[in-house]
């Protein structure tokens, strides 16, 4: 499994998850990774899961919603290792309430990692593959074309996302930098159980029994699964794949 051999990856949102899952497997596949995200202990342990599984790599912190702690970061890993190929933006942030209940605070801690970091994100990593290629995949959502009930500032967020991956993988091509996005659906993460969490809290009937019924598959699927369609997009079997959005939500859209 050494499809990235040679090939520097980074991974946000790398603490836990998703960014979790996919900061493993690119070092499996032998990529060095260089894994961030705003919980250093939980870095170091997604660190010493990288190396159990046979791949190397750093963690370095980082909140993407800082442009200068971007830049910073990206920097760093171009001066240490001399090139940036693959980046897989997978921090975000989710809060359940009905819309006329959210406050500034609400809407930042949304909007701050999905779409203000990510932006981020794009143009440091676009920035520093300029002269070399490379391929960069944000990781979305389905929730991008729903209108879910209580959850109206992420779908809007991650409907942000996806046109921030379009306007970006048409900019960057020229620069033989490929920009995909990968559109989940109902992943068994620490971010959904502590949604999930806080519906039942309100007394909702939203829970896991109840998404699990709308999806064609009949499961929720596991951080590992998306983070092979993240591998995918970034390696050669996709080279001519960019400004797409590849759903992986088991048939979820499909109800």
């Amino acid at each position: 499994m050494t499809q990235f051999q040679g090939k520097v990856a980074l991974v946000t949102g790398a603490t836990s998850g998703i960014g979790r899952a996919t900061a493993i497997a690119f070092g499996k596949n032998g990529a060095t990774v260089v894994a961030t995200g705003r919980r250093a202990k939980e870095g170091g342990e997604t660190l010493d899961l990288i190396r159990a599984g046979g791949g190397d790599g750093i963690f370095l912190p980082l909140d993407i919603a800082v442009e200068s702690g971007v830049a910073g970061v990206i920097s760093e890993i171009v001066s240490r290792y001399g090139r940036l190929d693959c980046a897989a933006n997978c921090a975000g942030n989710d809060i359940a309430k009905a819309l006329t209940e959210f406050s500034e605070a609400d809407y930042d801690a949304i909007f701050d990692p999905n779409v203000r970091g990510l932006f981020f994100c794009l143009k440091h990593e676009i920035l520093a593959m300029r002269g070399t290629g490379g391929a960069i995949v944000n990781v979305g959502s389905v929730a991008a074309q729903m209108t879910d009930l209580g959850n109206s500032l992420y779908n809007a967020s991650k409907s942000a996302a996806r046109s921030l991956t379009r306007t970006a993988a048409t900019e960057a091509a020229k620069y033989r930098i490929r920009v995909n996005e990968v559109a989940p659906g109902p992943t068994k993460t620490p971010m959904l159980e502590g949604f999930l969490r806080k519906a039942a809290d309100a007394g909702s009937a939203f829970n896991a029994q109840s998404i699990v019924a709308n999806i064609a598959l009949g499961r929720m699927g596991a951080p590992e699964e998306i983070a092979e369609a993240v591998l995918f997009l970034c390696s050669d079997r996709s080279a001519y794949t960019t400004g797409a959005s590849l759903t992986v939500d088991g048939g979820f859209l499909l109800g």
